[in-house]
């Protein structure tokens, strides 16, 4: 069951890549820098949600800046702490039906990217 989990979270890390093809800067090298605006219009986000999700995206940004000077062994680990804040996070801001497109729209992206490997 924990190896079912770390790759849950492993496929919902590497599916924020499909929003962080548009930086906030052109320099950022987090991996999942989200583009915000196209994510506000996906999830039909209220303008209460809007500033608390641009929050949630911007701790998110800070943690993954945490985890570049990490150890090897322990990035992955740092990240996957990341997401998973991240996770819990917007599923305390966003509506059940918004938060199942967030976790989808991730899945997908994963799927389409297949950018980390879960042993």
């Amino acid at each position: 069951m924990r190896r079912f989990s770390l790759a849950v979270a492993a496929i919902l890390l590497c599916g924020a890549m499909g929003f962080a093809s548009e930086n906030r800067n052109s320099e950022s090298k987090e991996p999942f820098a989200i583009n915000f605006d196209k994510l506000s219009n996906y999830l039909q986000l209220s303008s209460a949600q809007a500033d608390e999700v641009y929050k949630i995206n911007d701790y998110f940004i800070d943690k993954q800046k945490e985890t570049r000077y990490s150890k090897d062994d322990l990035r992955e680990k740092k990240l996957l702490e990341a997401v998973y804040g991240n996770l819990k996070l917007m599923k305390e801001v966003l509506t059940q039906e918004q938060y199942r497109k967030y976790v989808t729209l991730l899945n997908v992206t994963n799927n389409n990217t297949h950018a980390l490997t879960v042993e």
